[in-house]
């Protein structure tokens, strides 16, 4: 073999190496990022049908949540017994969160979610809409990906006088 090929050929060994591993992690992050998708999914669903088992079930037992109005709930039983209470409401028309986008850390079993939410509300003036961003940091666990975190954002209200209290 010629001398001068070795280096070449370490070269586009080592690129179509790289490549393969590139393509396993994608899979890898490709099926993470799915599950995850599957799950707010879910969340949005069990909202609508205001499912408080369904809605618990995408949380981890220690889950922290800050609303977009800047209170806090710690634990997924006080998140459940809040969320009840607009579960009850006729007034609650849903939260819908719609991703923007999901990121699979490389060092640790955490993904981070971003996108947007929606809030809706029949009030006696028009439906109050209320929309922002959110985070949410992901967990993956022996029984699949559980949300550790969210922290939500309101940047807008529209639709009703209700807006201004």
């Amino acid at each position: 073999m010629n001398r001068s090929l070795v280096p070449y050929l370490l070269v586009v060994l080592t690129q179509i190496s790289l490549d393969l591993f590139a393509q396993v992690d994608k899979t890898s992050e490709s099926a993470d990022v799915a599950a995850i998708k599957s799950l707010r999914a879910q969340s949005n669903q069990a909202i609508q049908a205001r499912d408080l088992t369904a809605f618990g079930q995408t949380m981890l037992p220690d889950i922290e949540v800050t609303r977009g109005s800047g209170s806090h709930v710690s634990g997924r039983d006080s998140v459940l017994a809040s969320v009840a209470v607009q579960f009850k409401d006729p007034n609650f028309m849903g939260y819908v969160r719609t991703m923007d986008r999901i990121q699979i850390s490389t060092t640790s079993p955490l993904a981070a979610e971003n996108g947007h939410w929606t809030g809706r509300f029949q009030r006696p003036d028009g439906i109050q809409t209320i929309t922002g961003v959110y985070l949410a940091m992901w967990r993956r666990t022996d029984a699949g990906w559980k949300i550790r975190s969210e922290l939500f954002v309101s940047l807008a209200c529209t639709g009703s006088a209700a807006c201004g209290k």
